[in-house]
C-alpha cells in the first residue's frame, strides 16, 4: 500500500470528513466573538466558573496576558535603560579671592556681560577646599544638577570673598569665565537679589 492509498482509506474513515466547517472570517465566527467581547466581567467575589463557562472567562485571561505583556515590556524597557534616570551632572567653578583694590558699584547699576551665567542652590556640603550646591534654577548657560566651588586659594571664604557660604543656606551665584562674581553679584537668594538676576537674565 501507498501513501496515496493510505491517505485514500484515512479519508473514507475520517468521521468529520463531511462535517461543514465556518471559516474564522465568517458570519459564525464574528456573531461569536462579539458575544465573547460584551460578556461582562465576573465580580472580584464570584466563584470561578466551572469548565462549562470557559467562554466567559476568555477575556478575563485575554486582559490578564495584556497586562502582563505591558509590565513585560516596560521590564524589558528598563533593563535595556530606556527607564534609567539619567545621570547627575556637575558643573566645576572657582571662588577667588576678591582683589581688595577693585572698585565695587551698586548692584542696581550693574550690567552683566552677555557671557555670564547663574544660578540659584542650597548648600549641601562644605568641605576642604570645596562647596558643593544643590541647583534649583539656572539663568543661562549649560544646566547641571550640583555646582562645586574650589576654593582651595582661599583663607577665609567668608572674608575674602565677600559671600558667606553657609551649610543649608540658598544662593544667588553669577559665573564669568569659571569665576564666582562677588562685590555683591553673588549672595544670599532673597527677594531683592532674585529680582535683579530676573531682569539680567530676561528673554
Amino acid at each position: 500500500m501507498n501513501d496515496e492509498e493510505l491517505q485514500q482509506r484515512l479519508r473514507r474513515i475520517d468521521p468529520a470528513a463531511d462535517a461543514s466547517i465556518d471559516p474564522a472570517t465568517g458570519p459564525r465566527a464574528a456573531a461569536l466573538m462579539e458575544q465573547i467581547m460584551n460578556t461582562p466581567f465576573p465580580a472580584l467575589d464570584t466563584p470561578t466558573p466551572s469548565p462549562v463557562h470557559s467562554t466567559r472567562r476568555w477575556p478575563k485571561f485575554a486582559l490578564g496576558g495584556g497586562v502582563a505583556a505591558v509590565l513585560g515590556g516596560a521590564l524589558a524597557f528598563a533593563t535595556l535603560g530606556g527607564g534609567t534616570p539619567a545621570a547627575s551632572v556637575t558643573a566645576n567653578y572657582t571662588l577667588q579671592t576678591s582683589d581688595p583694590m577693585a572698585m565695587c558699584i551698586a548692584i542696581t547699576e550693574y550690567q552683566p556681560p552677555a557671557e555670564m551665567v547663574g544660578f540659584k542652590g542650597v548648600v549641601t556640603d562644605i568641605g576642604d577646599g570645596t562647596i558643593t550646591l544643590d541647583v534649583s534654577k539656572w539663568y543661562g548657560g549649560e544646566p547641571a544638577d550640583t555646582v562645586v566651588l574650589a576654593t582651595d586659594q582661599m583663607g577665609d571664604v567668608a572674608l575674602d570673598a565677600g559671600v558667606v557660604f553657609e551649610q543649608g543656606g540658598e544662593y544667588l551665584v553669577g559665573v564669568l569665565d569659571g569665576q564666582v562674581q562677588t562685590c555683591g553679584v553673588s549672595g544670599d537668594a532673597d527677594p531683592a537679589l532674585e529680582a535683579i538676576y530676573d531682569g539680567w537674565f530676561a528673554g
